[in-house]
């Protein structure tokens, strides 16, 4: 008997715990939680010129499965799980762009796949960065 009235005085503390902590709760329903455990989430910024803002346009990406705000969300997923999350690794298409300078930066910040990412790049033109990244930043 006093195993038992132990067992539910524990369990009874641990709702009561629980309930009066809601960080403890707020933790638990983090971006993770509401990407069903994928712990991909990515905000993408494309600006013109040298500078990351402001953002000419914005878009977030989730993987696993592919989602977000992104319009070519599995394309993208792929492209950058072929390299591993290293976005400095992306290199698409070996294509032809002229020597024309336009700068565009991007940004990549979040999570991939739980660890965290934080990519910044100014390519010569728009030429440049949709052949070195291909659909990632297409959107």
């Amino acid at each position: 008997m006093r195993t038992s009235l132990a067992a539910v005085a524990l369990a009874v503390g641990a709702a009561v715990t629980g309930a009066s902590h809601p960080v403890a709760h707020a933790a638990s329903t983090g971006p993770e939680s509401l990407l069903g455990g994928s712990k991909t989430y990515l905000k993408l910024t494309v600006a013109t010129g040298e500078q990351a803002r402001p953002a000419s346009h914005k878009a977030t990406l989730t993987c696993d499965p592919a989602g977000g705000t992104h319009r070519r969300a599995r394309e993208a997923c792929a492209t950058i799980a072929a390299v591993g999350g290293d976005f400095g690794a992306l290199h698409v298409d070996g294509g032809a762009c002229t020597m024309q300078y336009d700068p565009v930066t991007v940004t990549a910040t979040g999570l991939w796949r739980g660890k965290p990412v934080r990519y910044r790049h100014t390519f010569g033109n728009a030429c440049v960065l949709h052949l070195e990244t291909g659909p990632v930043f297409a959107f």
